[in-house]
């Protein structure tokens, strides 16, 4: 099992050679998260998972030269209970951020294997409107994010920020096709388009955590009005899903995404 130590042997700054970075990564995801993440980012996760064992939990903002967007990893010890990434989804709709793209991964404590703790590290995509374009964070926004998510995500405060203005005048979701496969790790793949709505990852991850659902891994992609994203997920505490239970949560999912209660 790789380890931790991620200067041994190294000349100081540069870091482990690329297929050390690589290996390490297989031995805790699967493949979904290679063809998503280039080295550069996982060098930046590496990082996050070695810094993890001083702080319960880190935000990480990244800004490309250039790029009209913010990078945003967030890694820290995962929730008992499902409903960690709808904090999230919640707190940037609350605060008007758009998630464009994000990857979203749960794995076992690379600092000790055996516990059973897992970790999340979930990479965001975001935006703020400007100008009538998106454009990335800029600090203050930075540090307002910050600021509100590290007490929710460090079990400090289980208040959310209110969406009840921008849940008022949100539409019932438009799905355009919701599937399910069973995956290769025991996880259930959930794939989900619909037409772009309000705080619509918010709404979506909250339904998925009221129904006990657990997700391990996600990709969420949102372009052209409309979202087009994967789940794959577990019961509570990481037990897979039944083959003859798929149909009939196949149906809540459905109903419950077309039938939401706006409360926030």
């Amino acid at each position: 099992m790789p380890t931790l130590d991620l200067q041994h042997g190294l000349a100081p700054g540069l870091g482990p050679p690329d297929e050390v970075v690589v290996a390490f990564f297989r031995a805790f995801l699967p493949d979904f998260y290679f063809v998503n993440t280039p080295i550069s980012r996982m060098r930046r996760h590496l990082q996050l998972i070695g810094d993890l064992r001083a702080a319960p939990l880190l935000l990480d903002f990244h800004q490309a030269v250039g790029a009209n967007f913010t990078e945003l990893t967030l890694c820290a010890g995962d929730d008992a209970q499902p409903g960690l990434l709808s904090k999230v989804a919640g707190t940037l709709s609350a605060l008007k951020i758009n998630i464009d793209t994000a990857w979203i991964h749960t794995l076992r404590d690379p600092h000790d294997v055996e516990s059973g703790r897992r970790v999340v590290l979930d990479t965001l995509i975001l935006s703020e409107s400007g100008g009538g374009a998106g454009r990335p964070l800029s600090a203050k926004t930075q540090a307002r994010v910050r600021e509100i998510l590290t007490p929710i995500l460090s079990g400090q405060s289980s208040a959310l920020p209110s969406l009840a203005k921008i849940l008022r005048r949100a539409s019932p979701l438009v799905i355009e096709e919701i599937s399910t496969a069973p995956d290769a790790d025991g996880t259930l793949q959930i794939t989900l388009r619909a037409a772009d709505a309000e705080a619509v990852l918010f709404r979506i991850t909250r339904v998925l955590a009221s129904l006990g659902l657990d997700i391990a891994h996600a990709q969420i992609n949102t372009f052209e009005r409309s979202i087009d994203d994967v789940f794959f997920v577990s019961k509570s505490g990481g037990a897979a899903i039944e083959a003859d239970q798929i149909p009939g949560l196949l149906e809540l999912l459905r109903h419950a995404l077309e039938n939401e209660n706006f409360a926030a």
